[in-house]
């Protein structure tokens, strides 16, 4: 008798800021899909503490310019699906990644970088089976995430404190506005701290 094929693990992209809207968002979302009985984990970023390690020994320097922001991101994520990601789905899990790639692209995209370039980049990413995102458009500032909890809130103190001028509310908006535009063009749904209703498969 064969052996049996193992489930596929699902990955599900969880898209925003950060901060606390969507950590309460990420555990609405892991505690639906335990309610069906699926084995769910998470992926949150810096979890190679690259981010860390720049915040905490560069201080006094200039700020990271958005090109390398999202090298290094990339590379963080890198890790994680080395570490976290792969592992979980080769085991049949369900992983939240908090925040996946679109978030990054978001960013990139506000302050400027081409979309071509960003895609290239992390084209190493798999598709997410899922992805959701945190509406935040109207979070209060003192709801807003840290440096130390949001890639979001790193990237915006980073050039706030690089050379030159940028307009950092502007690019906080811009990166909403682009997953609102996957919102509206059906490539991703709203999760909040109310939850959601999907099945295993990360659908509605």
């Amino acid at each position: 008798m064969s052996a049996p094929v193992p489930a596929k693990g699902r990955l599900i992209a969880l898209e925003g800021s950060g901060g606390r809207p969507m950590a309460v968002a990420g555990k609405f979302l892991a505690r639906e899909f335990r309610q069906r009985n699926v084995e769910t984990g998470s992926s949150a970023w810096d979890a190679s503490d690259i981010f860390f390690q720049i915040g905490q020994g560069a201080r006094g320097l200039p700020g990271a310019s958005p090109r390398t922001l999202i090298l290094l991101y990339a590379s963080d994520l890198a890790f994680r699906l080395r570490w976290q990601i792969r592992p979980a789905l080769e085991g049949g899990g369900t992983v939240i990644a908090a925040p996946y790639v679109e978030t990054a692209i978001g960013f990139g995209r506000a302050a400027g970088l081409p979309q071509r370039w960003l895609r290239q980049i992390f084209e190493f990413a798999p598709a997410a089976d899922g992805t959701f995102r945190v509406p935040e458009d109207a979070v209060a500032m003192e709801r807003r995430g840290t440096t130390a909890n949001s890639f979001l809130e790193f990237c915006l103190a980073q050039l706030r404190s690089g050379p030159g001028y940028w307009d950092t509310e502007a690019i906080r908006c811009g990166c909403l506005a682009h997953l609102a535009r996957l919102e509206a063009c059906g490539r991703c749904r709203v999760a909040d701290r109310r939850g959601v209703a999907i099945t295993p498969n990360g659908e509605r």
